[in-house]
């Protein structure tokens, strides 16, 4: 799982979220899935970089973390994790956050 180092994910505006769900339609890698209040979130480590979502959000509420504005890698709520992570994961969940500044945590 090294590789998930390389990748930057997204974040998710869950405050401008409509709840439709095209995002979790159109992730290849099932990252993406509607919470508790239907807001989209993502499942951090399943992420692989497609950024399909990003496209066919009809919001724009979902960006590249390298382009999110720094109050939405605040917020919390936009994403989790879907497993336990291995030491490996949870040393690429510690340079991921570090490097685009993402100050929530998962949920």
């Amino acid at each position: 799982m090294a590789e998930l180092a390389n990748y930057q994910k997204v974040v998710i505006d869950q405050d401008t979220c409509i709840s439709c769900g095209a995002c979790v339609a159109a992730c290849p890698y099932q990252a993406l899935e509607l919470d508790e209040n239907g807001k989209s979130r993502l499942i951090w480590e399943m992420c692989r970089d497609d950024f399909s979502c990003v496209a066919v959000c009809p919001v724009k509420c979902i960006y590249k973390t390298s382009e999110a504005p720094a109050e939405f890698k605040a917020k919390t709520g936009w994403y989790k994790f879907g497993k336990a992570l291995s030491p490996e994961e949870q040393k690429a969940y510690e340079e991921w956050k570090s490097k685009y500044g993402v100050t929530a945590p998962p949920v």
